[in-house]
C-alpha cells in the first residue's frame, strides 16, 4: 500500500514531466552557456548543497580509512545514517522547533543504536573487515546514538512546546515488541555470545520498520518537512548499501547445522528489503521532486510529481 495521499490544498499545475526535462537537456547541450547556467541553478538548490557536501566528505573518509575492501560499504552505510541524524539535529537547533519530527521514530532509533553498539563494541563478528572496522565504524554508530538522544531530548524537553503528539500517533511499542520477539528466535551467531547476537538482530529488525512512525506522521500532517524528507532519503540510501553488503555475505549469518537458524541469513536480507519496499513510494516522490525542482515539502501532493 502506498503512504501518500492527495493534499487538501488545490493541486499546483506543473509542466509535463519527462518531455519538458528532455527538451531542456537537449537545449542545454546545444548551448554551453545555457548548460553552465542550468548547472549553476541546480547547484544552488538545498538538496544539491546537502548531498554535494556530504559526498565530498565521504570521499575524504574513503581515502583515509578504507583499505579498498568491499566491507567499507557497511561503514559507508553508517556514515550516511549518522549524517541524516546530524541534518535533523542541526535543523532543530537552528530553527528551535521539532515540527515534523517523529519522536517515536527517534526513540526507536535510540534502541536500534544501543542494540547495535552492544554487538560491535565488545565483539568483532559484525564489523567491516577493512581498517574502518578498527574504530571508525563504531564511532559513527556512537555519534548516531548521541544525535538520536539529543533529538529526543529536544522533542521532550528543550523544544517540547513545538512538538505535536497528536500527529505522531503510531505506537512504537507495536514495532519494538515484535522485533524483539523475532530476534529471540532468528538471530545470527557471529559473536558467539547470545545477548549480543540477539541485540544485533533486534536492532536490524526494528530499523526495518522504524520509519513507519515518520511516514504515518507525514500522512497526519498532510505535508512533509524538508529536513525529515532528506532524513528518510538518507536512511533509504544507507539501507540500500547495507542490503547490498549483507546480500553478498548472508551465508555467513546462517548456521547450516540448525534447522531454524539455517535461514537466518535469508531472513536478515529479507527484513532489509522490507524497509526499502516500505519506503519505495516515498523515495519515488522524493526523486521526482528533485528532478522537477519542486520543494520536497510538496512531495505528498501526488499531482505535483
Amino acid at each position: 500500500a502506498t503512504f501518500f495521499f492527495q493534499c487538501s490544498a488545490a493541486p499546483i499545475e506543473w509542466a509535463s514531466p519527462s518531455a519538458a526535462a528532455m527538451e531542456e537537456i537537449q537545449e542545454c547541450l546545444k548551448d554551453p552557456e545555457k548548460l553552465k547556467k542550468t548547472a549553476w541553478r541546480y547547484m544552488q538548490t538545498e538538496s544539491f548543497k546537502i548531498w554535494g557536501g556530504f559526498f565530498s566528505f565521504v570521499f575524504v573518509i574513503f581515502m583515509l580509512f578504507s583499505s579498498g575492501d568491499f566491507s567499507f560499504l557497511l561503514t559507508l552505510s553508517s556514515i550516511v545514517s549518522t549524517f541524516s541524524f546530524l541534518m535533523v539535529a542541526l535543523k532543530i537547533e537552528t530553527g528551535r522547533t521539532c515540527k515534523g519530527v517523529s519522536l517515536k521514530m527517534m526513540e526507536c532509533y535510540i534502541a536500534i543504536f544501543f542494540g547495535r553498539l552492544c554487538a560491535i563494541i565488545p565483539f568483532e563478528g559484525y564489523l567491516p573487515f577493512d581498517k574502518s572496522g578498527d574504530w571508525f565504524y563504531q564511532l559513527c554508530e556512537f555519534i548516531g546514538f548521541c544525535l538520536a538522544c539529543a533529538i529526543v531530548y529536544c522533542c521532550r524537553i528543550r523544544h517540547a512546546h513545538t512538538y505535536d503528539p497528536s500527529t505522531d500517533t503510531l505506537n512504537h511499542l507495536y514495532l519494538m515488541l515484535p522485533a524483539l520477539a523475532v530476534s529471540l528466535i532468528l538471530h545470527p551467531n557471529l559473536n558467539n555470545f547470545l545477548p549480543s547476537d540477539i541485540a544485533w538482530a533486534f536492532a536490524l529488525y526494528l530499523e526495518s520498520v522504524a520509519v513507519l512512525c515518520q511516514l504515518f506522521m507525514f500522512m497526519k500532517e498532510g505535508q512533509a518537512q524538508p529536513h525529515t524528507s532528506h532524513f528518510l532519503a538518507a536512511q533509504a540510501l544507507a539501507k540500500l548499501m547495507s542490503f547490498i553488503f549483507w546480500a553478498s555475505s548472508f551465508s555467513e549469518l546462517s548456521n547450516p547445522n540448525h534447522y531454524i537458524k539455517s535461514f537466518v541469513g535469508n531472513w536478515v536480507v529479507a527484513m532489509q528489503l522490507v524497509q526499502l519496499i516500505v519506503m519505495g513510494d516515498f523515495i519515488y516522490h522524493y526523486i521526482r521532486c528533485i528532478q522537477k525542482g519542486i520543494p520536497v515539502s510538496q512531495l505528498l501532493c501526488s499531482d505535483n510529481v
